[in-house]
């Protein structure tokens, strides 16, 4: 399972700061704490371009994910509303998708921020992680696809990042493949053992074919396992360009300058038109790879030249506990939004859906309840405290942590 600790920037650019209709840039980072970044308090890793988006714009100390985990705090993100409002909150133990072939995803009935732009006629991008599902019934119908979700154009993981996409790096499938296997796998041995001892003491003939069936269905349960670990990666680990596969199994050589090169691309193509970009980066506590320009740089390891290769490309974990869920949260509008503020109040990741629809001047629906809140009044000083009395966090289906912000 892949846990998610979202880092979110949002920049909000305008050649003018009179322009009504803005371009909107969202970056987010898998498993970026709060802790991680220079401008948050880190003094030994170097985030100097992530610290310079905090000087110039608004850093928030109180933001939080909605979920611990990627899939619902990403369904969370891009629609502004709890993930169990949306089904995307699951009742089982594992929280997230893992597999490309899953059925499940964001269902086509929800409003991504995302239609509300392209209605408003804005050119809409998501390069990077989507991990919100692909297909319903058919591996070509895409129902849960980032297209049918409002973006014209997708270069990304369908999926998620998972170490069992890089050869030598292990499974996460460790747990579960030991309760079903190992379990199968003990009680043969002792069948075989009791039956082998019952032979030799003579209490029970035993045909030689009832111990070639039990070995066969252990070798059987073997190659399943062997099967499956070697065909995951193929299978499950691929980029996609809008609806075609290009790269199987992926590489992770230089993936995050890739993915920052289409970024920028969309941005130069999209330069006469209004237009929203979402960046999601894979997250940054694996080693994704080795460039000879950050490698060992950092000297916090392997870790660390990533963090710090992300920032320069720019630019508590699985728990409610605030370490899980208590995120960075920069945003940055030239000659909007004042430079160098901090706000200390609470704010959501969902705060994003309704902000950038307001500003987009896209009205919100109104058959749907929408637990963001529009961050505009707080950046700008026109309020003080945050519209979020009550921000309600669950542990998969079920409720597990309240913050609670006294209006009086």
């Amino acid at each position: 399972m892949r846990i998610l600790v979202l880092l979110l920037l949002f920049l909000c650019e305008t050649q003018s700061c009179a322009t009504s209709r803005p371009n909107f840039v969202l970056l987010m980072a898998d498993d970026l704490g709060i802790g991680d970044p220079g401008c948050y308090g880190n003094k030994t890793l170097r985030t100097p371009n992530i610290d310079r988006l905090a000087e110039g714009g608004v850093k928030l100390t109180q933001h939080l994910a909605a979920s611990p985990l990627c899939t619902p705090s990403r369904a969370a993100f891009m629609t502004g509303r709890y993930p169990i409002r949306s089904g995307m909150a699951s009742q089982s133990k594992v929280g997230v998708f893992l597999f490309s072939a899953s059925s499940g995803g964001l269902p086509t009935s929800e409003i991504t921020f995302a239609k509300l732009l392209k209605n408003q006629g804005y050119s809409t991008a998501l390069i990077g992680k989507w991990h919100l599902g692909t297909n319903c019934h058919n591996k070509t119908d895409f129902c849960h696809h980032p297209l049918s979700h409002g973006f014209d154009y997708f270069h990304g993981l369908p999926v998620t990042n998972l170490r069992d996409c890089k050869p030598g790096e292990g499974t996460v499938f460790t747990t579960g493949i030991r309760m079903l296997v190992s379990v199968p796998l003990q009680l043969i041995a002792i069948a075989l053992l009791t039956l082998a001892v019952l032979k030799c003491l003579g209490l029970l003939p035993t045909p030689g074919l009832v111990f070639f069936c039990l070995l066969f269905l252990a070798a059987v349960i073997l190659g399943l396992v062997v099967c499956f670990l070697y065909y995951f990666r193929p299978l499950n680990c691929f980029l996609m360009r809008n609806h075609e596969i290009t790269q199987q199994p992926l590489s992770y050589d230089h993936l995050t300058q890739r993915l920052t090169e289409d970024a920028a691309e969309f941005i130069r193509r999209n330069a006469e038109t209004p237009f929203l970009l979402v960046l999601s980066y894979l997250h940054v506590h694996t080693a994704l790879f080795s460039s000879k320009d950050f490698a060992g740089k950092s000297k916090h390891g392997a870790y660390g030249d990533t963090a710090e290769e992300m920032d320069w490309s720019v630019g508590g974990k699985a728990n409610n506990w605030e370490g899980g869920i208590r995120v960075p949260g920069i945003l940055r509008w030239p000659g909007v939004i004042p430079a160098g503020l901090e706000i200390d109040e609470p704010t959501s990741n969902m705060d994003i859906f309704p902000t950038v629809a307001k500003l987009a001047g896209s009205p919100l629906p109104e058959d749907r309840i929408i637990d963001g809140r529009d961050l505009m009044p707080l950046l700008q000083g026109k309020s003080q405290r945050s519209d979020h009395e009550f921000l309600f966090h669950y542990c998969n289906f079920y409720l597990n942590a309240v913050r609670w912000h006294p209006r009086n």
